[in-house]
């Protein structure tokens, strides 16, 4: 199932520690992992993010277009972006992320990472909680996840469906209405139907995006598994593979 982990750590290098247990879970096919972050706050509250986008390119701090995929969903569709007061600052250049790049799914969480911890996020597939509860909670203080279905799809979708609704009432109001009050219900539309592209548009852009990650997850799934893997390992993958390719052509019968 996809889920969202969020691991709070007494200090940056647990929270490495964590994020490369995780990154060997998915190698060895335990689970299936996608994007990952480690936010830090140093002692006078100053808050650090970084990214770890796949094995191969290591981790980075993030700079310009902090977000993508899921956390990109969770920065938009519900009128998510927001900033931090005072700023927040990424690495040791201390470079601000203006408020137009903060998710606020991501400033939420940091909001709540006490001074001198720091929060492993990561997006990923797990088939049972027990592979990544094993290597997570011996090593940190708390380990929590969300169903990304049940938790940020529907609700975006349920809200687009409340934004058309108010639409139609507008509208009706607007054509009973007569001079000001026309005008007022005529800006009230023009508001409206700005809401509704703006979370067309991000529902679709990452649905984009989360296509591209459900697709790699299933090449990853499907390719060869280690030569000792069991027999009820391999059930376990073929079930995810099937799992994941029904998730797949779900996403892409609601875009």
């Amino acid at each position: 199932m996809e889920k969202m982990i969020q691991a709070l750590f007494n200090n940056e290098v647990e929270a490495f520690t964590g994020l490369q247990a995780l990154q060997q879970l998915d190698m060895t096919k335990d689970i299936s992992l996608g994007e990952t972050y480690v936010l830090s706050k140093d002692e006078t509250g100053k808050t650090s993010i970084r990214s770890a986008k796949d094995k191969s390119e290591g981790t980075g701090i993030i700079s310009g277009g902090l977000v993508g995929g899921l956390l990109g969903l969770l920065a938009g569709p519900l009128g998510f972006i927001v900033g931090l007061a005072g700023g927040m600052y990424a690495g040791s250049a201390s470079e601000t992320l203006h408020a137009e790049e903060i998710s606020n799914y991501l400033d939420k969480v940091s909001a709540n990472v006490p001074n001198g911890k720091s929060v492993l996020v990561a997006h990923l597939w797990e088939d049972w909680e027990t592979p990544v509860d094993a290597v997570l909670k011996p090593i940190s203080v708390d380990v929590r996840r969300f169903n990304v279905h049940d938790e940020v799809f529907i609700p975006a979708k349920t809200e687009l469906s409340k934004i058309d609704d108010a639409i139609k009432v507008a509208e009706t109001r607007y054509l009973e209405a007569h001079g000001a009050e026309k005008a007022d219900w005529n800006a009230t539309l023009a508001d409206l139907r700005n809401q509704r592209e703006r979370l067309q548009k991000n529902l679709s852009s990452n649905a984009d995006q989360l296509e591209k990650q459900y697709q790699q997850w299933i090449d990853d799934t499907q390719s060869s598994a280690p030569t000792s893997t069991s027999e009820n390992k391999k059930a376990q993958l073929a079930s995810r593979l099937e799992e994941q390719r029904i998730r797949l052509e779900q996403i892409k019968r609601n875009r």
